[in-house]
């Protein structure tokens, strides 16, 4: 636009909006405005390159015979007919500038606005989508004073009359409906407007069926647009007149334009009131065209990498391997029990040592015991003496007494005397202990059974399995595995399964069963709790089902569920 009270150029729109194009265009801008019409400066050379031209185009703009601005456009090279056509499309779009002035005068570019402005009012006080197609083809009869006008719309390649002025009901079949039809294809296929009989301005193409439509109903001139949204043709309209009135290029415009506006909401319209099956086979449809059409290259190559790999997953089968948590144990454990009531005097010995057969474990105080040993003794040689002097006096009641209090002070000293042996507790075999600690304890009291250590031998170990309840049914006795522990994470050490609990039990929110397997080949490293993660082999399935088949279960289960 030109700056109020001067003579220079500020741009007020451009487009694309980061484009530098404006300081490109400035010099034909100036042009148009010097000489006040419009302009055409064909096949510029780009100045980065020589081998690649444009056209350029100036159109002054005067709102109320003032001059307020220039609109410029750069194209690629176009045809002398196409130049025209584009200086007519800037002609007819300056005047939509006027809308915001209130310098509107009374002359034949309110023919448009009027035109453009009835046409919507028509469509838009309509509720259905079928009120609005008639009333569309009522106003344009009454417009631009046609004989007949008709709208089609493509379904499946194809045009389909769905109305027609002056009949409220008609038959698709008829010879009429079909030649029709077969225009507004012609216009389609060849995504132009057909007029018949051409313009001078009109480039050539095929007529044929407007032609035909002409000589068989005597349709002096015919136009017909295609109803573009979205860059793709859904409808078009088909406008007859009397062979005295044929449609000029400025009708045609005018046309071109006020259609142009209202196809959006035609379309709108008509998606709005399909029912629920065609939107989804129309959300279908677009959603594959973008897939297996020419655009989104990336959307295409990752689609087809997707498909080819759930392909493969569904044919190549690979070993279906049971994860689980594993603890080792020991074969045999043995429960190192207190011997007697007492008290904790030494503990040489906690749990992770490895120690031998006899070798001392703890002991416990036996200072009652010694006592107890002294009084019996001295008890056992009072009955002595007493039993002696029976004999001499010959009392034969009182050497019996004697003699039955004497084996019962024999049998007492005796029980001490083995209790103060078991005060020295010893590893009854070559082992490790794998639980109990005294060193914390001593001086505590501990009462005869409690267990003190528990061993296992440094030989023969069993894995105990932590198999989900989900993985549970594809487990068997009998199946091989591998074993990793923490510890030893380098070295895989084969299992078989050996048995499976019947009774789950929970644990941090699963149901887990306790799976029993043997080791083979272990290791001298090994002692019982370590933990890993051990593998059962449960056959050979696809990829694919290795992959979903937990999902899988899932989703049968709550629609299972669900399901009444």
């Amino acid at each position: 636009m030109i700056e109020p009270g001067g003579n220079t150029l500020l741009p007020l729109a451009l487009w694309p909006p980061a484009s530098k194009e404006p300081f490109q265009l400035l010099t034909i801008a100036q042009l148009a405005l010097k000489k006040g019409i419009p302009v055409i400066n064909p096949k510029v050379l780009a100045p980065e390159s020589e081998q690649q031209a444009f056209d350029y185009f100036a159109s002054p703009i005067f709102i109320a015979s003032h001059l307020v601005g220039v609109i410029a456009v750069k194209t690629t090279l176009q045809s002398e007919q196409n130049q025209q056509q584009i200086l007519a499309i800037l002609d007819q779009g300056k005047k939509w500038l006027e809308l915001s002035t209130a310098q509107l005068q009374v002359d034949s570019s309110k023919d448009f606005y009027s035109t453009v402005v009835s046409l919507a009012v028509a469509c838009l006080d309509q509720h259905t989508y079928n009120e609005t197609l008639i009333a569309l083809i009522t106003a344009l009869t009454q417009q631009f004073q046609c004989e007949c006008v008709s709208i089609g719309e493509i379904k499946r390649n194809h045009t389909e009359i769905v109305a027609l002025s002056n009949s409220a009901k008609f038959d698709s079949r008829a010879n009429l409906m079909r030649t029709l039809a077969n225009a507004m294809d012609e216009a389609v296929d060849q995504d132009r407007i057909i007029v018949h009989p051409p313009t001078e301005k009109q480039p050539n193409y095929i007529n044929r069926a407007h032609l035909e439509l002409a000589r068989k109903y005597g349709a002096g001139s015919i136009c017909t647009l295609p109803l573009i949204y979205q860059d793709s043709i859904f409808a078009a309209i088909t406008l007859e007149r009397s062979e005295e009135n044929p449609f000029a290029s400025e009708t045609v415009l005018l046309l071109e334009q006020t259609l142009s506006l209202l196809s959006p909401f035609l379309q709108l319209k008509r998606t709005e009131e399909k029912g629920l099956p065609d939107k989804i086979c129309s959300s279908l449809k677009k959603q594959l065209s973008g897939l297996f059409g020419l655009k989104h290259l990336g959307l295409k190559i990752s689609a087809v990498a997707i498909i080819l790999l759930l392909g493969a997953a569904s044919v190549i089968k690979s070993d279906f391997s049971i994860h689980a948590d594993a603890v080792l144990e020991g074969k045999v454990q043995r429960v190192v029990a207190a011997p007697m009531q007492g008290f904790i005097l030494t503990a040489n010995a906690r749990a992770g040592d490895t120690i031998k057969k006899g070798e001392l474990m703890a002991t416990m105080d036996d200072s009652d015991l010694k006592l107890e040993a002294v009084k019996l003794a001295s008890q056992q040689q009072q009955s002595i003496r007493e039993y002696r002097e029976a004999m001499s006096d010959r009392d034969l009641v009182k050497v019996s007494v004697l003699s039955a209090q004497l084996e019962q002070v024999k049998a007492q000293l005796q029980l001490i005397n083995e209790q103060l042996q078991r005060t020295s507790i010893v590893a009854p075999f070559d082992g490790v202990v794998i639980e109990g600690d005294l060193s914390q304890s001593l001086g505590s009291p501990v009462e005869r059974g409690v267990s003190l250590f528990k061993m296992a031998p440094l030989e023969g170990y069993r894995i105990v399995l932590n198999v989900n309840e989900r993985l549970i049914s594809y487990v068997q006795a009998g199946q091989t595995g591998t074993l990793a522990l923490s510890s030893l994470p380098e070295r895989h050490i084969p299992l078989t399964v050996e048995k499976i609990t019947a009774v789950s039990r929970a644990e941090d929110g699963n149901n887990i069963f306790r799976v029993e397997a043997s080791l083979h080949n272990h290791s001298d490293l090994l002692r019982p709790g370590m933990a890993g993660v051990g593998k059962i082999n449960a056959g050979r399935k696809s990829l694919l089902w290795i992959w979903t088949h937990e999902q899988i279960d899932w989703v049968k289960l709550g629609l299972w569920s669900w399901w009444p």
